[in-house]
């Protein structure tokens, strides 16, 4: 067995050592994939906006850019390298049936063997108008919206981290399998939130919250809490950082493995036990809801 693996290292760096120098150029119109050339791309769309209510954003790899535009048409911009290879087979995909616009990119499958680059760029850019729904997802790649208003709105990423900020909506809807999630300036009834492995940093927002963390921390940053909140992290802690005191607030904390603390004067404890990782207590009358529970980690409201 160690002598058939030691033949096929040495073929192995025969042919590799044939490849490289090719004395004879015997090699020369064969491509083996390993090109590292790039081309860049760059493609521009515009749309009218008059029947369009949803929008439908999908990658499976590269960024994803949702700005607010300044002319009165949906524009959309493709930028970025790509193998020479391919670079003539990647496209802007753009579709409107009914009230839905599609955007994606049109890439080829990547089938045999070698390298194949694609680091692209996805820029949306709106007018003003409270869209229906967005939905919006990449597959690999950071995501990024600003000023976006709509009814529902969604925000999906499997590997890359979420930005948002200025959104206003009913329902906002964060997911990322594997990155951070951050919200600036939000405004929605509810806003739910799932970070697989990754941490979560919410400021100057007005929205119910139900979210978690597998693993990473859970920051949330306000002038106050006026609506409920439910958080929840398996590994990692939870911040609740307020400029003003609660006037009227529920406590409620629960950790595996953790403890929880209190900073206000004007807290009312009700039960605290650091060996079961249990804080409750009330501020005032209690109409808003804080419920938070680790898994391990500790909470602070401060």
């Amino acid at each position: 067995m160690k002598r058939r693996t030691g033949v096929w290292i040495v073929v192995a760096g025969v042919l590799l050592l044939i490849f490289t120098w090719n004395p004879l150029n015997i090699f020369s119109n064969v491509n083996f994939g390993f090109s590292f050339s790039t081309k860049e791309i760059h493609e521009e769309q515009a749309v009218s906006p008059e029947e369009v209510q949803r929008l439908d954003i999908r990658t499976g790899s590269g960024d994803i850019e949702v700005v607010q535009g300044s002319l009165d048409e949906i524009v959309i911009r493709l930028d970025g390298k790509v193998s020479k290879q391919i670079a003539d087979q990647v496209k802007l995909k753009v579709e409107t049936k009914g009230e839905t616009l599609s955007v994606g990119i049109d890439a080829p499958d990547h089938i045999g063997f070698g390298v194949r680059i694609m680091d692209t760029d996805l820029t949306v850019e709106l007018p003003e108008k409270m869209w229906s729904a967005a939905d919006i997802e990449a597959g690999s790649g950071d995501i990024e919206i600003a000023g976006l208003q709509g009814e529902d709105i969604s925000v999906k990423v499997g590997s890359g981290d979420i930005h948002i900020e200025d959104i206003d909506a009913v329902t906002i809807g964060l997911k990322s399998g594997s990155g951070d999630i951050s919200a600036e300036r939000y405004k929605a009834s509810l806003m739910k939130f799932e970070a697989g492995s990754g941490s979560v940093d919410l400021q100057d927002g007005e929205a119910e919250l139900q979210g978690e963390a597998s693993s990473g921390n859970i920051q949330l940053e306000a002038d106050e809490l006026l609506q409920d909140a439910d958080l929840r992290v398996g590994s990692g802690d939870v911040t609740v950082d307020l400029d003003q005191e609660p006037s009227s607030l529920t406590v409620d904390f629960k950790g595996g493995s953790g403890t929880g603390k209190v900073s206000w004067d004007g807290f009312q404890s009700e039960e605290k036990d650091k060996d079961k990782g249990v804080l409750r207590g009330t501020f005032g009358s209690g109409d808003v809801l804080l419920k938070v529970r680790t898994g391990s980690g500790d909470f602070n409201l401060e």
